[in-house]
């Protein structure tokens, strides 16, 4: 009987651990504009900074956001058909000498943008909002068809118990459209 007991506290623990770990960070705000033949993308993530985050900047560990992008085509009968994903991972960097943060974009990997801030508000902007950030190209849509881009956020990872893979992250956000030449 000990055991059981046991096995079901255990249970307990990670179910209560992880809707505390899963509170927090979201996104808001989720839109795009196509433009020159380009597919520009905005959203915001809320809640992201907790003290666990502020004291690994603090502590000069580069600290990253990663947020995941999908291009999706509506499909009526079948499964929704991925048309194309984007990563970008926004990072920052404290320098306890300058005491300044070093931040940096980067879109599947490639260094996009770059900067170097002492505001603290102004790290925290540059982290978490994405602004009409140019992220797919129009010739991967086919004229007249529905889309929706989704969105997730990733704040941090971590391991639940150091065991158990655990991330923090905002959920999927969705925003539908359709493509009009």
């Amino acid at each position: 009987m000990g055991g059981r007991v046991r096995l079901a506290l255990l249970a307990l623990g990670i179910i209560v651990a992880g809707q505390s770990l899963a509170m927090g960070a979201g996104l808001t705000g989720l839109s795009l504009l196509i433009k020159n033949d380009k597919v520009f993308v905005t959203f915001r993530m809320t809640d992201a900074f907790n003290e666990d985050i502020g004291r690994s900047i603090e502590s000069g560990l580069p600290v990253s956001f990663r947020y995941e992008v999908q291009l999706k085509k509506v499909r009526i009968i079948w499964f929704n058909q991925k048309v194309h994903t984007r990563r970008i991972t926004n990072t920052v960097t404290y320098d306890n000498l300058t005491e300044g943060y070093t931040l940096s974009r980067a879109i599947d990997g490639e260094i996009v943008a770059t900067a170097v801030v002492a505001d603290t508000s102004e790290m925290m902007r540059f982290m978490t909002v994405v602004d009409g950030l140019e992220l797919f190209d129009v010739s991967l849509l086919e004229p007249n068809s529905d889309y929706y881009l989704r969105v997730k956020g990733l704040v941090k990872e971590r391991n639940l118990f150091l065991v158990i893979p655990w991330d923090q992250d905002s959920g999927w956000v969705k925003t539908y459209f359709t493509y009009l030449p």
